[in-house]
């Protein structure tokens, strides 16, 4: 019987050779510019995203739109995520100016109702009430249009009126004289809109939230205010025995008489005051320095009244009671809110 036997001679290790390293390292190249595109393209879709949003924010928040603006802007900032872009800042701040504006909004599920009722003197009345506080947004505007075109539809199917009977020759009495329009009051000042007004040269002033710090300096309420009008200012004083606060009205540059008509607000060991032309006219009671008060001027015709916390200090008799005038908040310390009604 043969006995094989096999010799088994040790394995000797293969060295790689350059082709082996040239394959590789494609591989590792490959994978690497594959994540980076994947990143870059996440990127790109982040700042699309975040881009369409913003500007449907933007949109909404020109419309006066707050609850879409702040949806709107909310949903740009979540879709950009981690990934930065010049306008994420601005996104930020419109997002805070856009929440704080939607909890002002008007309730007009009331106005809803009665334009769904048919009522539609009382659903205008009702989204012009609305109007007063938010201002006129699409959605308002839409039901103010709804309304009108509601009542003049049903205007129009309603049938003819009879023809009138012949007329009996009748002496007809005196027309009565027509009713004058109620004279204006101090309106209740609301939330400062910054689009309103705008600083004046050489200021200091500056705004925090929507509270617009007067830093001995001066800001102008951009519409010039003519006919009859009236002025609230919601004013709280950070004053000292060197400054003072006060509503003027100014005329424009381009007006030809330059007068200048001031109501001054409380000041250190001073009272309120009415003043034209430097010329004091009327004080009021002393007041301590540091409060919350609202300055009023209210002109209907030729009177033009100055009113502290609602009370009348003093008047003054315009020669021209159609004469243009700009309104301006000057002095040092805080407005937190203004009301502008003209006729």
């Amino acid at each position: 019987m043969r006995v094989f036997s096999f010799a088994l001679s040790p394995r000797l290790p293969v060295s790689p050779s350059p082709r082996h390293f040239s394959l590789a390292l494609s591989v590792l190249l490959c994978a690497l510019l594959s994540a980076s595109v994947f990143a870059a393209d996440d990127e790109t879709r982040a700042r699309a995203a975040f881009e369409e949003s913003y500007q449907v924010g933007t949109a909404a928040a020109l419309e006066k739109n707050w609850p879409k603006a702040r949806d709107s802007f909310a949903a740009a900032i979540k879709a950009l995520g981690e990934y930065s872009h010049p306008k994420k800042g601005a996104a930020q701040v419109l997002l805070t100016k856009a929440t704080e504006a939607a909890k002002k909004e008007p309730d007009l599920s009331t106005a809803d109702e009665l334009l769904r009722l048919k009522q539609w003197k009382e659903a205008e009345a009702a989204y012009r009430k609305a109007a007063e506080v938010a201002g006129e947004t699409e959605a308002i505007k839409n039901g103010i249009a709804a309304a009108q075109a509601g009542a003049k539809a049903e205007s129009t199917s309603l049938p003819p009126p009879p023809k009138p009977a012949p007329k009996i020759e009748t002496k007809e009495p005196a027309p009565a004289p027509k009713a004058e329009a109620p004279a204006l009051d101090p309106p209740q000042p609301i939330a400062l809109d910054r689009d309103e007004w705008t600083k004046g040269p050489g200021s200091a002033c500056y705004w925090a939230g929507e509270r617009l710090y007067l830093e001995e300096g001066d800001e102008q309420f951009k519409k010039v205010l003519k006919g009859d009008f009236a002025v609230s200012v919601l004013f709280e004083a950070q004053m000292d025995h060197r400054s003072a606060i006060s509503i003027e009205l100014r005329s424009p540059r381009d007006a030809d008489e330059k007068t200048r008509i001031v109501g001054w607000g409380s000041k250190d060991g001073s009272a309120p005051m009415l003043m034209v032309d430097r010329e004091i006219k009327a004080k009021g009671d002393a007041r301590p320095p540091r409060e919350q008060f609202v300055l009023s001027l209210v002109r209907n015709g030729r009177k033009i009244e100055f009113f502290c916390n609602g009370k009348s200090i003093g008047v003054y008799n315009d020669t021209k009671p159609n004469h243009p005038y700009q309104l301006w908040a000057c002095g040092k310390g805080i407005m937190d809110g203004a009301k502008v009604v003209q006729k």
